[in-house]
């Protein structure tokens, strides 16, 4: 456990975050200076705050327990597939959204598809933005180095997520981010060299992990049929919100499409540190739950002063992610949700204040649902499938399909896909491994074609 002083550090660091905040709301003004920073983020902003915001307690904490149980194919699968899947982001799609987007992704859903599906999907989106998986990873670290019940951590922690995006919006976060992810990349690589040395090395590794061999082996460790769900989730990004929304607060297209390509260098990394972690704490605690081995071995390895630096960067990339997709969730229940439903036209001050509110309500609807899972992985990836089996569909389709557009086409690409998540997610093919997102996705694209065939055009009217 951490000591005394030690904690005093982490405290003050976190006064330190929320003076940050309050610093900021006072440049509030409007909707644009409070959600996407008066669209005037730099490189180093934007670079500072993706990495912080995409990785967090999934991309840490998550990354290493997948490791520990799937492998270096963990590594061989997701890692590769996600970046390279990505690449198009930054290259493409980004500065078409930096040009045609205007707040949020649901402002896109209606331009496609009419004022009932941004309905729908803004309701998933505010679901999503959730973020289960980063309260779950909060829970395990506070537990393992503090020795407090999870839902008690996880509690102090979002109240402190709360306050900054509360305060804040987009600039705070985006300042406070940068600070984290300096601190978080000290962290992360603080660790591995001196423990892979320790080992042994490949060879050390190898001969610890003899009796699960296909764990150095890269696509041995899963099935095929986890492999496939994991290469599909990991286009999940073409459907995130927080990803929109950085994109659109860039100074310039260009800008955002730098920043991307940096994030993508940082991301694969990172990726091989945590991997390499991973396959040592399954080395080493073979029988600890692997998010609770990893912080244990952090704890028992790294000398004071140097663990806390650990701990504030892997709790502050847990902020990171948090207060982006929880601003996310604001503007997303003020804009999308109650702006549509009750048909007002809100002003600049009631949009921030709305806003405010929906930071709350994500986080109490995470807290209330995010210690059901026992894996950090399992949290992030149910409620992502949700999200991306219904919007990723008629989002991609929207932005880079030219043909014909419909609202049934919107509707039925999100309601199919949705459904049959959830329905092969309650009552799982029992005579062989499927995993629901793999049939979800396939399924939307089906429904969406045919729906697009039915009702008026809209993509001749298309503002965007």
């Amino acid at each position: 456990m951490l000591a005394l002083w030690e904690n005093g550090i982490i405290i003050i660091f976190a006064f330190l975050l929320l003076g940050i905040g309050y610093y900021f709301s006072r440049n509030v003004k409007d909707m644009e200076s409070y959600y996407l920073g008066n669209r005037s983020l730099p490189w180093s902003l934007i670079v500072g705050t993706l990495v912080a915001s995409w990785y967090g307690g999934v991309g840490t904490v998550g990354s290493v327990e997948y490791a520990a149980i799937y492998g270096i194919s963990a590594w061989a699968v997701w890692s590769i597939a996600a970046h390279i899947g990505r690449m198009p982001l930054a290259l493409w799609v980004g500065p078409r959204i930096h040009i045609r987007t205007n707040i949020t992704v649901p402002d896109l859903l209606e331009s496609f598809y009419g004022k009932q599906v941004a309905i729908i999907g803004a309701v998933l989106m505010f679901i999503y933005c959730a973020q289960l998986g980063e309260i779950t990873a909060m829970g395990t670290i506070g537990n393992v180095a503090w020795g407090i019940d999870k839902q008690l951590i996880g509690f102090i922690m979002v109240v402190v997520v709360v306050i900054l995006t509360v305060l804040g919006g987009l600039m705070g976060v985006a300042i406070t981010d940068m600070v984290l992810f300096f601190c978080m990349v000290f962290g992360l690589t603080m660790v591995m060299p001196g423990q892979f040395d320790q080992i042994g090395g490949f060879q050390g590794l190898t001969e610890a992990l003899k009796d699960a061999p296909q764990l150095m082996h890269p696509t041995k460790g899963m099935s095929a049929m986890k492999a496939l769900m994991l290469i599909v989730y990991s286009f999940g990004a073409y459907s995130d919100p927080t990803f929109y929304q950085r994109f659109s607060a860039a100074d310039s297209p260009k800008v955002g499409r730098r920043a991307l390509l940096t994030c993508f260098s940082l991301w694969i990394c990172f990726d091989m540190v945590l991997t390499m972690t991973g396959l040592i704490v399954r080395a080493t605690y073979p029988e600890m739950a692997p998010a609770a081995g990893y912080i244990t071995l952090v704890l028992n390895t790294l000398p004071e002063g140097i663990r806390v630096i650990f701990i504030i960067g892997i709790l502050g990339s847990i902020i990171s992610t948090l207060d982006s997709y929880y601003l996310a969730a604001g503007a997303t229940l003020a804009n999308d949700i109650y702006g549509r439903i009750t048909k007002k036209e809100l002003s600049q001050k009631q949009l921030v204040k709305f806003t405010r509110i929906g930071v709350c309500l994500a986080a109490v609807m995470g807290l209330s649902v995010a210690f059901r899972f026992e894996n950090v992985y399992d949290a992030c990836i149910f409620v992502g499938s949700i999200w991306m089996g219904s919007a990723f569909v008629p989002i991609v389709g929207g932005l880079l399909g030219n043909g014909r557009r419909t609202s049934m086409g919107g509707i039925l690409g999100m309601i199919v896909g949705g459904v049959t998540f959830g329905y092969f997610k309650m009552f799982p093919v029992q005579s062989f491994e499927l995993e629901p997102l793999v049939i979800a996705i396939p399924l939307s694209f089906i429904a969406w074609t045919i729906g697009n065939r039915i009702g008026k055009n809209l993509n001749t009217q298309n503002n965007l």
